[in-house]
Parts: structure tokens; sequence; C-alpha cells
């Protein structure tokens, strides 16, 4: 797995194991990532193993925590989507959990259950939500924002 990981990823060989790469898989598993979910995000995501633990990992993971998150629940979020702890506070997380919790009136914890909620951009966010609270119209995160345009006007449009 080494081998294909660096072959896929060559970057990743310029940062020190020992000063960037251990102590990001390290943080990782202790906020409760499993083994599995620590090589699906060093496969998928490993930009997020080349940062650094204290300047950015940790300032995001408390900025999470101090939204609501429970351990378990940051867990279930990094592990489903690990760019969340490299995601800046002020551009991506904080307006679209303000948007969550404001704007649709959802709970925190719903994102504990489609972690995918950070990929998707506010324009989305905002249309979708609107045509929701026009028809009046109550899904789950993952129902309003994990398909295709289409299909979501379908299931849930006029």
């Amino acid at each position: 797995m080494v081998g294909r990981f660096v072959a896929k990823h060559p970057f990743v060989t310029r940062y020190s194991v020992e000063k960037r790469l251990r102590p990001a898989c390290d943080f990782l598993r202790s906020l409760g990532l499993t083994d599995p979910q620590l090589q699906r995000a060093a496969m998928n995501f490993p930009e997020v193993l080349c940062r650094d633990v204290n300047r950015v990992l940790r300032p995001n993971v408390m900025y999470l925590e101090s939204c609501g998150f429970s351990s378990t629940q940051l867990a279930a979020v990094v592990g489903g989507y690990p760019l969340v702890i490299i995601n800046s506070v002020g551009k991506l997380l904080r307006p679209r959990i303000k948007f969550l919790k404001e704007a649709m009136g959802r709970n925190i914890a719903e994102i504990a259950d489609y972690p995918g909620f950070f990929r998707h951009d506010m324009r989305r966010l905002k249309s979708r939500q609107k045509l929701l609270t026009q028809n009046s119209v109550e899904c789950s995160l993952s129902e309003m924002l994990d398909c295709k345009h289409k299909r979501f006007l379908l299931k849930f449009g006029a």
C-alpha cells in the first residue's frame, strides 16, 4: 500500500515522516479515527497528513468542538470528510455551520450523519434550502445534497 500511495501522491515524500506525517496520523487517531478511516484519509486526502498539527489541524478541531460536536461526532465528521480539518474556518466552516443552524434550523449533529455537507458550496445549500422551505418539505442533509439537481427537483420540486 505504501508504494501505491507514494506513486499516486509523490509530493508527500517532501515531508518528514517524524515531523509532519506521523504526528498528523497520531492526531487523527487521537480523534478516534479507525485504521481503515485513516487509510482512506491518507489515500484520498493526503494533504491532511501534510498539514501542521498545531497550526492547522488542532485549531480546526477546536473550532468544531466549540460548535458543539461531541468527540464521537467529531470522529464521524473527520472520518467521513477529512478535509474538514484543513479547510478555512472563516471561509468554509463558520459560514456553513451558521447557515445550518440559523437558516436551515438544523442541529449540528446532522453533520455527523452526513459529513459531506462541508463539500457543498453555499449557493447549492441556499438554493436547495429555499426550495424545501417553499414546498414545506423536510428531509435529511444527505437526501437534500447527495444527488444531482435534476433528481433533487424531481424528488422535492413543485
